[in-house]
C-alpha cells in the first residue's frame, strides 16, 4: 500500500536567517522531518508494549486455545460474536486450572483476562471490544469474580515476596570459592554480584542487554575511583526522577574483594570488542593469559540463574534468587538514606585516625535491634502459680544483667571514642562509620531504658511480695479459731440430730406395740361372742 503525501519539509525563515557580525550562519537548510521507513514504523509500534506484558499476553492465548482443545472446541476470533463468546468465555472463567490441577493465583487469574482482552483489540484483529465492560460478557465476569472470591478464601491470594539475603549469608558468599576473583569462573560471579549488589538492576534481560561501556570509572574529591552507570536499564516501573539519581560503586582500599578492582580486572580480561558485558569463560586458561573469556555472550536463562548457583555453590542456609539480591540492594539504599536522614540532624563527633586494614563488619539491619514492644510484659500479679513458682535468685540474675549492661555500655562508649574521623575518607567509608556511631547511640538509649524498666520491675516485685506476707499472715491467724469453732458447732448439731431421730423412733416402735395389743384383744372378744351364740342356739325335739 503506497500513500502519497504532498507536503514540504521546510524550515522557518526566522530561524534560517541568524547572522553574526553582517555574515550568514547557515548556509544550508536543515529539514524538520526525517526519512522513516515503514519498517522503522512497524518496530516502533511493535515496541509500544513491554516484552513483559507481550509474554503474558502469548501465555492468556496459548491457556485459551489448550482449553478449547480440551473442550473440543473452535472459534474464529474474526467472525466470532459476542452473544458467541459469552458463554465460552463464561465456562472458561469457571473451569480453567494450571498444569497441577490448581486453582490460579488472583493476580494470574486477571492476567488470563486481561491478555485475552489485548489479543482481541490489537492487530491483526481489532476487534474493539472490552471483555471487562461490555454488557454482552456480563454473565462471563459474574463468574470471574465468583471464582476471584473463591480463591480468596481458599487463601491462594497471599503473595509471597522473595526474602532479601541475610547477614550471614553476604557473608559466606562474599568469602566463598564461587566469588573468588582468582579464576575466570569466580571473578565473573563477583563482578556480577557486586553490580547487583550496588545498583539493583532487574530482569534477566537487563543483565544481558549490559555492555562494557555501560560504566564509567570517576574518581572523587579525595582521589578515590568510583564506577557509576552511564545508561539506565529498561524498566517500566522506574520513575524519571529515580532514573536521574545515580548510584555509585565505590572502592575499598586494602580490601582483595574490592568490588571496583575486581570489575576493573574484569574488563581487562574480555576482548576489546565485545558486544556484552557477561561473557562465557574459557574451558581451558592459564593464569598468565590476557583474556580469560571469549567473545560469546552469556545466555538469558543462565543469568537468570546465576545466584541460586553461586549460593549452591558457596553453601548458604538459604537458596536464594535474583529477586532477593535485588531486594537486598533495595534493603541498603533504604537503610542508608534513613541513617543519612538520622545524622543530619544529630551530628556526629569522630576524632581519632582510620585504620585502613580492619576487618569487615556486619551490615547494619533494623531488625537486629530489640524491638521496644518485646520488652513490654504481662504483668504476672493475677496468676498465684507466679508466687509459688518464682525462685529467689532471679533478682540476683537481673542484678547481674543490669551489671552486663552497664558493662556493655561502658564498652561502646569507648568504642564510641575509638572511632576515626572522616577527613579525607570516601562516601562509603564515611557511611560505614555513621552506620556504626548510629547503631552506639541506638544501643545505649535502648540499655538505658531497659535498665529504668528493670528497676521498675524490682520495685513493683518487692511491693507484691510485702503485699502477700501481710495477706498470707493475717489468713494464718484467723483460720485455726474459725475452724475449730466451726467443727464443734457441726459436732453438737449432729448428735441432737442422732438423738432427736432416735426418740422418734422409739415413740414409733411404742405406739406400734401399743396398737397391735389394743387390736389382739379385740379380736379375742370378738370370737368368745361367736362362740357363746352358737352355745345358746334352742334344740328341736
Amino acid at each position: 500500500m503506497n500513500t502519497m503525501f504532498d507536503l514540504k519539509c521546510e524550515s522557518s525563515s526566522g530561524e534560517e536567517d541568524e547572522t553574526e557580525g553582517g555574515e550568514s550562519s547557515l548556509t544550508a537548510q536543515i529539514a524538520r522531518c526525517a526519512n522513516v521507513s515503514s519498517a522503522d514504523l512497524d518496530e516502533l509500534e511493535h515496541n509500544r508494549n513491554e516484552s513483559s506484558t507481550v509474554k503474558q499476553t502469548v501465555w492468556a492465548v496459548n491457556c485459551f486455545k489448550a482449553w478449547l482443545r480440551e473442550k473440543q472446541l473452535t472459534i474464529d476470533f474474526k467472525t466470532v460474536e459476542k452473544s458467541e463468546l459469552n458463554p465460552v468465555l463464561r465456562e472458561f472463567y469457571g473451569s480453567i486450572r494450571t498444569s497441577k490441577g490448581e486453582l490460579y493465583g488472583i493476580s494470574s487469574y486477571v492476567g488470563l483476562r486481561a491478555g485475552l482482552n489485548r489479543f482481541i483489540n490489537e492487530p491483526p484483529l481489532n476487534r474493539v471490544w472490552n471483555l471487562m465492560q461490555d454488557t454482552e460478557f456480563r454473565a462471563a465476569n459474574n463468574v470471574f469474580k465468583g471464582v476471584v472470591k473463591q480463591i480468596r478464601r481458599s487463601g491462594r491470594n497471599i503473595t509471597a515476596h522473595y526474602p532479601p539475603i541475610s547477614p550471614e549469608d553476604q557473608h559466606l558468599l562474599k568469602h566463598s570459592p564461587a566469588l573468588d576473583p582468582g579464576n575466570p569462573k569466580g571473578l565473573l560471579n563477583k563482578v556480577w554480584y557486586d553490580i547487583q549488589l550496588h545498583f539493583g538492576l532487574r530482569g534477566k534481560e537487563g543483565n544481558r542487554h549490559l555492555q562494557p561501556d555501560a560504566f564509567a570509572l570517576n574518581r572523587d574529591q579525595n582521589g578515590f575511583k568510583y564506577f557509576t552507570m552511564t545508561l539506565h536499564e529498561d524498566t517500566k516501573n522506574m520513575p524519571e526522577k529515580d532514573k536521574k539519581n545515580r548510584r555509585a560503586m565505590y572502592e575499598e582500599p586494602g580490601n582483595p574483594l574490592c568490588p571496583v578492582a575486581s570489575l576493573e580486572k574484569y574488563l581487562s580480561k574480555i576482548p576489546a570488542d565485545a558486544k556484552a558485558l557477561y561473557l562465557q569463560p574459557k574451558r581451558t586458561y592459564v593464569i598468565a593469559d590476557e583474556m580469560w573469556y571469549t567473545p560469546l555472550p552469556m545466555g538469558v536463562n543462565y543469568l537468570s540463574q546465576m545466584l541460586p548457583k553461586i549460593c549452591k555453590e558457596a553453601g548458604t542456609r538459604t537458596i536464594y534468587t535474583n529477586h532477593s539480591l535485588r531486594l537486598t540492594a533495595i534493603q541498603r539504599l533504604t537503610e542508608s538514606r534513613e541513617i543519612m536522614a538520622v545524622c543530619v540532624s544529630v551530628p556526629v563527633e569522630i576524632n581519632t585516625q582510620w585504620q585502613q586494614q580492619q576487618p569487615e563488619s556486619t551490615p547494619y539491619s533494623p531488625s537486629s535491634e530489640l524491638d521496644s514492644s518485646s520488652a513490654r510484659q504481662e504483668s504476672p500479679v493475677s496468676s498465684h502459680s507466679w508466687v509459688k513458682q518464682e525462685p529467689e535468685p532471679e533478682a540476683i540474675q537481673w542484678e547481674n544483667k543490669n551489671s552486663d549492661a552497664a558493662t556493655d555500655a561502658e564498652k561502646d562508649k569507648n568504642l564510641n571514642t575509638s572511632i576515626p574521623s572522616m577527613e579525607g575518607l570516601p562516601s562509603s567509608v564515611m557511611l560505614t562509620i555513621t552506620k556504626l556511631q548510629c547503631l552506639l547511640e541506638s544501643k545505649q538509649e535502648r540499655i538505658e531504658a531497659l535498665e529504668r524498666q528493670v528497676q521498675d520491675l524490682q520495685e513493683d516485685r518487692r511491693f507484691l511480695r510485702s503485699q502477700i506476707e501481710n495477706l498470707t499472715g493475717a489468713r494464718l491467724v484467723s483460720v485455726p479459731e474459725a475452724s475449730t469453732s466451726v467443727f464443734s458447732q457441726s459436732r453438737s448439731r449432729k448428735r441432737r440430730r442422732k438423738s432427736s431421730s432416735s426418740s422418734y423412733i422409739e415413740d414409733e416402735s411404742i405406739t406400734d406395740e401399743s396398737s397391735s395389743e389394743e387390736s389382739s384383744s379385740i379380736r379375742k372378744k370378738r370370737r368368745h361372742k361367736k362362740k357363746g351364740k352358737r352355745g345358746c342356739v334352742p334344740h328341736c325335739d
